[in-house]
């Protein structure tokens, strides 16, 4: 019913267009549900209408054979499209790049911006060729295609999953880890490479977080593999016996230190991976924050409310948060505690260790209810500190729904002291594709 009704609104609003010259329009746009709207001149419009085509309207794909070399790359592929495929486009790209590609809309831009040629015929075993960056070695990367139906409109998405052969390594490179300090706050670890390791790198991650990482950066930054990755955010690649220390960690915190050995032709070699710990703090007693409410500044920028949340010695942790009174009132003491117990790994402010001189945006004239709850080093919660006050005059506001104020927006990202670098590897531009005897 929803449906028909959305058709015959169109249907009616199409109606007027043989009067539109008279009311100045002479455009007809069709706004898709994702991407830009797409204009056509009503000079140039004949006739609007609907058709069927069907939901099956694909390009399976499949790898028979990979070959890297140093004179060039080659996969031998199988493209079959279905009946209703009129066309269909198809690219290689790393795996961790093709699964952020989510819409045809999204793919079919991408295939725009590199002029991927489009095919119109099946493949059984197709040497398919041109790529404008060799194979990593022992990396994942995907095949995936675009079909298109008689109208030309992007259809199915078809992904289908290699990898490449590993690379011929030149002796066994390694690295030795060992722990030699931990503190609260900072970890030292040494690293010994063997002889046949000619070069490392080293980045460190909290506990389960080195594969998230790479599924978000990845895209972005263009790496292929996880090795791509350390070795970028590394910084630097070393040579010889070095011991590094990590600072301004989380206490009680176990780490993962990523090592990506290499050979003396660069090969990557086999990850090593070591674990460590930051030291625990705070105490068996009650863990408490005292909450003290400092200056409202206006500036042309925004309205911002100063609070200082201070824990005592018995705090391994605590979450903090500025609330409209009236929110307050809505959830309720227990659901203020319930709500900053909860883990929330969006948010980096959300545990803190120490002082948290905190910054948040808030309006004028509002009643808030600054908030902090502490756990102790055996994860036990104390009490929830609370502070009601007012904020005082500043620039006008219009009214708003009773809600969490979020803080004043800090932006930087470093990994190992230094900033990474962007670079883009995803645009296979040459690919070619050429039917082959099996």
């Amino acid at each position: 019913m929803k449906v028909m009704k959305t058709i015959t609104t169109l249907l009616l609003a199409l109606v007027s267009v043989a009067g539109a010259s008279a009311q100045n329009i002479d455009r007809l746009i069709v706004q898709p549900k994702s991407g830009n709207p797409q204009g056509y001149a009503i000079d140039n419009v004949d006739s609007i209408y609907f058709d069927h085509v069907g939901d099956d309207v694909a390009a399976t794909v499949t790898v028979n054979k990979v070959s890297t070399s140093s004179t060039g790359d080659t996969l031998w592929v199988a493209v079959t499209p279905t009946a209703d495929c009129a066309s269909y486009r198809i690219t290689c790209m790393p795996t961790v790049r093709a699964n952020a590609i989510t819409s045809s809309a999204a793919l079919d831009a991408y295939l725009n911006n590199i002029n991927a040629a489009r095919y119109y015929q099946g493949f059984t075993n197709a040497q398919m060729t041109g790529f404008d960056q060799p194979f990593e070695a022992e990396s994942q990367y995907s095949l995936v295609t675009l079909a298109y139906d008689k109208y030309n409109t992007a259809c199915k998405i078809f992904k289908t999953d290699f990898t490449t052969p590993a690379a011929a390594l030149i002796g066994s490179p390694t690295v030795a880890c060992q722990t030699t300090d931990s503190t609260t706050t900072t970890l030292s670890m040494k690293f010994t490479p063997n002889a046949d390791c000619k070069g490392y790198a080293i980045c460190l991650f909290e506990a389960g977080q080195a594969q998230q990482q790479f599924d978000q950066w990845a895209p972005m930054f263009g790496f292929v593999n996880m090795g791509d990755m350390i070795k970028q955010f590394s910084g630097t690649t070393y040579t010889t016996e070095y011991t590094n220390t990590w600072t301004q960690l989380a206490p009680g915190t176990e780490y993962e230190v990523y090592v990506l050995p290499m050979d003396a032709n660069g090969n990557y070699a086999p990850m090593v991976i070591a674990h460590a710990s930051t030291a625990k703090q705070g105490g068996t007693g009650t863990a408490m924050v005292t909450i003290t409410i400092g200056n409202y500044v206006t500036t042309e920028y925004g309205n911002y409310q100063e609070v200082t949340y201070t824990p005592n010695d018995q705090t391994s942790l605590h979450r903090d948060m500025l609330i409209t009174a009236e929110a307050y009132a809505q959830w309720g003491e227990q659901g203020v505690i319930d709500y900053l117990k909860a883990d929330n790994s969006m948010d980096p402010y959300w545990n803190q260790y120490g002082v948290d001189n905190a910054t948040w945006n808030a309006d004028p004239n509002t009643q808030y209810v600054a908030c902090s709850i502490a756990r102790n080093i055996n994860d036990e919660w104390g009490p929830l500190a609370k502070v009601e006050f007012t904020t005082t005059s500043g620039s006008s506001t219009s009214a708003k729904a009773p809600r969490i104020a979020t803080r004043k927006g800090q932006t930087t990202m470093t990994f190992n002291g230094k900033a990474p670098t962007m670079n883009t590897r995803w645009a296979h531009r040459g690919l070619t594709i050429t039917e082959s005897a099996k």
